[in-house]
């Protein structure tokens, strides 16, 4: 009689636990929503904080399952637009599509300032120097290139005329092409210019110093996917502004992932480029409406686009707000 009384119980135990399953799933047995994101850089702030994201499990708690891709910005935008991917992470080639008539949104602005450096060969000390020299540049209408030119015309040189800017990819590329003297100088990123100058070469100027309003990284997405899956970008949105705010407000435990990310175990470098990079970037992910609409005049301009629009017709941190309002209610801290 005490078997089949143990017995009966253990069958209702396990009834009960079957049950609870099917009818009450945790957030863990729902498949996870695939993600992907592009980015032209892998050691840029506009992807850093996404990889943090990854590996605190934000995106999981979303139900999300993010893959990052590495795609320059100019083709991640024409790919993001079709639906091919779900998100980009360079602003300002978001922007620029966007002006140029390609259905993109940005719902995000990562950095407020440029963390690069403009790198030479060792022996060059000036712009001076660079007359007839090949500058590197990402792409050719990119946010690269346009401070590249600004910044060359600043110091009297022209770059249509008195330099050959070659595209040559992202922040490692261009890094790679300089060691192997294919260019004489480009901007570089934290990261990269931090090694560069370990190993010799010059640093000319700051792009910081010559910029002052200014967007590049951020999150892109298309018009299509705002109005296919609200929800998901919802998550994604949340899940992403958890990373940025552990990013800029955990110091150490973000320069531990950081050293996995750049695989490096050199902690100082890995500290300047951090400080570097939280100094440029934006508070909480947007900036003030005169710098958006600064930056979509100069992209208009750019592009010979001469209609009148708002900043809302490129921008929507709608879902920005509500994360962090989300957050702010939900008592969350990283």
């Amino acid at each position: 009689m005490a078997f089949n009384t143990v017995f009966m119980k253990s069958i209702f135990v396990c009834f009960a636990f079957f049950a609870a399953n099917i009818f009450f799933p945790s957030p863990s047995a729902h498949a996870l929503d695939n993600i992907r994101v592009a980015s032209a850089s892998l050691t840029s702030p506009s992807i850093l904080y996404l990889q943090v994201a990854q590996k605190e499990g934000y995106f999981k708690q979303e139900g999300l399952n993010v893959e990052i891709l590495n795609i320059r910005g100019e083709l991640a935008a024409k790919i993001t637009s079709v639906g091919e991917i779900d998100f980009f992470t360079q602003g300002f080639s978001g922007l620029n599509a966007a002006v140029r008539g390609l259905p993109l949104k940005i719902l995000m602005v990562v950095d407020e300032k440029p963390d690069w450096d403009f790198i030479a060969q060792p022996q060059i000390k000036s712009f001076a120097q660079l007359k007839g020299a090949a500058v590197g540049i990402l792409s050719i209408a990119g946010t690269v290139a346009v401070v590249t030119r600004e910044m060359l015309r600043r110091n009297n040189l022209d770059p249509a005329k008195d330099v050959n800017l070659m595209v040559m990819g992202g922040n490692d590329m261009r890094f790679i092409s300089l060691k192997g003297r294919v260019i004489q100088a480009t901007l570089l990123d934290a990261a990269n210019s931090y090694r560069a100058q370990k190993e010799g070469f010059s640093k000319l100027a700051a792009a910081s110093d010559y910029i002052s309003e200014y967007m590049s990284g951020g999150i892109v997405t298309s018009v299509d996917r705002i109005k296919q899956a609200p929800d998901k970008i919802a998550h994604f949105m949340t899940a992403a502004l958890k990373g940025y705010l552990f990013f800029t407000t955990r110091r150490e435990p973000t320069i531990n992932y950081m050293m996995q990310f750049l695989k490096t175990k050199d902690r100082e470098a890995v500290s300047a480029i951090y400080d570097a990079s939280v100094k440029v970037m934006t508070r909480e992910g947007v900036v003030e409406e005169k710098v958006l609409q600064a930056v979509v005049d100069d992209a208009q301009r750019s592009a010979g686009v001469k209609k009148e629009v708002r900043t809302a017709d490129y921008f929507d941190f709608s879902y920005l707000r509500r994360a962090r309002e989300q957050l702010k209610v939900s008592g969350w801290r990283p």
